[in-house]
């Protein structure tokens, strides 16, 4: 079961690039092959150096303390997704959400409102927003893999499946807008990314 939490990982650090390519697809935005690639490479650096600076951090610390600590934060990241989730439903039925904490940030619309006028001259994404995309997308790899880093899990599996899911992502991400099921996946995609942070927390406390 050496592979499951490095899968989780990565399934978890890939829901932005999922939920970007999915509405790039519905507002027929392309992305090239070229910058799926360049996304791919740059997201999997980010994990690759954020979880070998994990594992830095934990030979100044107590393992059985890190390993809970890791544990317990990725929980509480789970259920931020379903919180997140909460929020987004509340805000696309109208109501006030001004008690939730919301990013304003360029990225967060894209992320979450699909809106790529920022990044985006008509139907193209220069190859520079396509940097400045992966830039973005790189923080999430961040922080899951310091987490994984932290807490064991095997870094060479992490980055290859990282690298590989990217590049899915991106493409069934795209493929789905075209279909009826890009709806469903793109509103419980929050839930579905909290309960893998929440299963790969309990898991990796346990093995």
């Amino acid at each position: 079961m050496e592979f499951f939490s490095p899968l989780l990982l990565s399934i978890s650090s890939n829901l932005d690039t999922f939920r970007i390519s999915n509405f790039q697809g519905i507002k027929k935005i392309p992305i090239s092959k070229f910058q799926i690639i360049i996304i791919s490479i740059i997201t999997t650096i980010s994990t690759f150096c954020s979880m070998y600076l994990g594992v830095f951090i934990k030979k100044f610390l107590l393992n059985e303390i890190l390993v809970l600590f890791g544990c317990v934060v990725l929980i509480f990241i789970g259920i931020y997704f379903f919180v997140e989730y909460i929020r987004m439903q509340k805000k696309s039925l109208g109501k006030d959400t001004y008690y939730y904490v919301e990013n304003t940030s360029n990225f967060s619309v894209i992320l979450n409102e699909g809106d790529f006028s920022k990044v985006a001259n008509s139907n193209n994404i220069s190859f520079k927003n396509s940097l400045l995309l992966s830039l973005n997308l790189s923080k999430n790899n961040l922080g899951f893999g310091i987490l994984g880093g932290l807490i064991g899990i095997n870094i060479p599996i992490s980055v290859f499946f990282n690298f590989i899911i990217t590049i899915l992502s991106i493409i069934v991400g795209e493929y789905l807008s075209k279909t009826s099921f890009s709806k469903f996946i793109t509103k419980y995609s929050y839930l579905i990314c909290g309960f893998t942070v929440i299963i790969l927390g309990v898991y990796q406390y346990f093995v």
